[in-house]
């Protein structure tokens, strides 16, 4: 997770005016920022007896006089900031400042000095002698200047920040490179006080990577005042947030290219592969003439093929069958040890409706997971067909139609209406089966969309899951990846992915399902320790996903080839009891060859 701090100044962009003060920081709240600050001044210690005779400073003294808000509705602001989870700072001018507030000084988060007080050396060292973090601003002054505050200063407790004094900033005049001599020269983090007269100078800031970005916010721009030209409105910080939560992401990659799942299940979906033309007997010498060349891309390309042609087949190809590299080899069965070993540890292999009585021949380790796509929930689904001596879960469809996401909560009534009913669907045909087989079906969903709170998200999933254990059917949500692959594009999801969320799975008592590969993405991507949030979470496994990952979004790879702290993760996850659904990316392809490899290689670590 990004540690880039956004503040949003409140500045004397309240206008006096408690009640707008308290509005901006509502705003601020929403929009998703970490912070807001406040600037005091002692009024009667701000200017000297002659200093309206400037026509400037008479201007700033009006200014200052109409918008000032005394410490104890400071202080009340910055309580009401932290009660909705900001930190709240303040700027101060003078040393004289700070002892308006006395004793509760110390509810302050942060301090800021601001570019004007940088040679002030007693506000400085009475700010950083209260303990809390100190930022400084580099506006108006020379870079001798600079060199003087600084270098006397403690190694820890405060961060320099870029700043120009102008308001607003011109395109020309950013001069943002001073951001890297900045964190060079100082060998620290750098921040960015911006009074850019365009909001998107702040996203070239974060490119330059500061951790700190502190912009004044208003409610319309166009407002009577100094400072709303050059600040930014809620939407605007909107933007800011978002792009400094993702920014660590954003600008990821440098390093050889590797394709994400998204784009190879668009390679997959939108690519092409080589099909037989006509029935092909075993025995038969390939040749290009037995071949079609369509989408989707699912067996040899044409980067394979080659390799093939000329060469006999060891299996008859029915037409319109994919070419495949197995059908050139003699097809071997699982053995039979680890067979057992997949019976004993309760391992299953995902499978569709339309592919179940081949997985079973091929793999008969007699657990399957079904993956359904919305139209096979609303058919008429035959259970008397199935096996009755396997054991079954279910993972709900992601999507309920071909544009909508599973979401019983939307805002949307089709889409609320569609998931309940697919959700509906789906339990009773667990009902169904479990009388068939008598032992448990549970169902496993993808819940992602979080509309106002991630507690608003869990009371509401806790609710309606618990609903169906009156019908002793478990319906878990799934532990999530931090970014999926939906509709052929990347979505960042906030739900069922970080520790926040376990520590509500538990405040809630929501049995779920772990699915180590979405563990160990959003492992890479919080920085979270796995293992110890797996043990934390372990009386509430239920059900488990197996597959292999690296990096943020390396999903599905094969056992074993990812990060090499993974293998304990899927040493502990065998523990668990109940179904451990092999989730192997495309293991199905190429008749099961990605299965069958996870199977024999789970076999080889931990069956002995």
């Amino acid at each position: 997770m990004s540690s880039i701090k956004i503040i949003a100044e409140i500045g004397i962009n309240h206008d006096g005016l408690y009640e707008r003060a308290a509005e901006l920081i509502e705003a601020a709240a929403e929009a998703g920022v970490q912070a807001v600050k406040f600037q005091y001044r002692n009024l009667d210690n701000a200017y000297s007896s002659t200093s309206s005779r400037e026509i400037g400073d008479e201007i700033l003294l009006n200014e200052i006089h109409r918008n000032y808000l005394p410490p104890e509705d400071l202080l009340r602001l910055g309580s009401m900031a932290r009660d909705l989870g900001l930190e709240a700072g303040i700027s101060f001018f003078d040393v004289k400042d700070i002892d308006d507030f006395g004793e509760q000084i110390d509810a302050f988060n942060f301090f800021k000095l601001p570019s004007a007080e940088l040679t002030n050396t007693a506000l400085i060292d009475a700010q950083m002698a209260l303990g809390k973090h100190l930022y400084i601003s580099t506006g108006c002054h020379s870079e001798a200047e600079i060199e003087q505050a600084f270098s006397r200063l403690a190694e820890s407790g405060w961060t320099p920040l870029h700043c120009i004094s102008n308001y607003p900033v011109s395109l020309q005049n950013a001069r943002l490179g001073y951001i890297n001599y900045l964190r060079e020269r100082w060998n620290r983090p750098v921040g960015y006080s911006s009074h850019d007269e365009y909001w998107e100078t702040c996203l070239l800031a974060l490119q330059y990577g500061v951790r700190v970005i502190e912009r004044h916010i208003t409610l319309d721009k166009s407002s009577e005042g100094l400072d709303h030209s050059s600040s930014s409105t809620p939407g605007e910080f909107a933007k800011i947030a978002t792009f400094a939560r993702e920014m660590d992401l954003l600008l990821a990659g440098d390093g050889p290219r590797v394709a994400n799942q998204g784009e190879l299940l668009n390679r997959q979906n939108l690519g092409r592969s080589y099909f037989a033309a006509k029935d092909l007997p075993v025995g038969h010498v390939l040749s290009e003439d037995d071949l079609s060349y369509r989408t989707p891309n699912v067996g040899l390309n044409r980067l394979d093929i080659d390799r093939f042609l000329g060469h006999p087949l060891k299996q008859p190809v029915a037409k319109n069958e994919s070419i495949v590299r197995s059908m050139f080899y003699a097809r071997e069965n699982l053995p039979d040890h680890v067979i057992d070993f997949a019976k004993r540890s309760g391992l299953a292999l995902p499978v569709r409706l339309h592919d179940l009585e081949g997985m079973q021949r091929q793999f008969p380790i007699g657990a399957y997971e079904f993956h359904l796509s919305f139209n096979e929930v609303l058919s008429d689904i035959d259970t008397q067909k199935i096996e009755k001596s396997n054991r079954y879960s279910i993972h709900l469809p992601d999507y309920i139609n071909s544009t909508q996401l599973m979401d019983p909560f939307s805002r949307n009534a089709t889409q609320r209406e569609g998931s309940l009913d697919i959700l509906e669907r789906t339990v009773t045909l667990a009902e169904r089966l479990q009388q068939r087989t008598g032992t448990e079906v549970p169902i496993v969903g993808s819940f992602s969309v979080v509309h106002h709170s991630r507690e608003d998200f869990f009371e509401q999933h806790a609710e309606l899951l618990n609903q169906y254990r009156t019908r002793a059917v478990r319906v878990m949500p799934q532990w999530l990846p931090p970014i999926a692959w939906y509709f052929g594009g990347s979505v960042r999801l906030h739900a069922m992915n970080d520790l926040d969320d376990a520590e509500l799975l538990l405040r809630h008592g929501l049995p779920f399902c772990l699915d180590i590969c979405h563990m160990i993405m959003g492992r890479n991507c919080y920085g979270f320790d796995a293992e110890e949030l797996i043990d934390r979470l372990a009386p509430l496994v239920g059900h488990v996903h197996i597959a292999d990952a690296a990096g943020i979004d390396g999903e599905g790879m094969p056992i074993g080839e990812g990060e090499p702290e993974n293998l304990a993760l899927f040493n502990r996850a065998l523990g668990f009891a109940g179904l451990k659904v092999i989730e192997v990316w495309q293991g199905h392809l190429d008749q099961g060859a990605g299965f069958r490899k996870a199977l024999m290689k789970l076999e080889e670590l931990y069956g002995r």
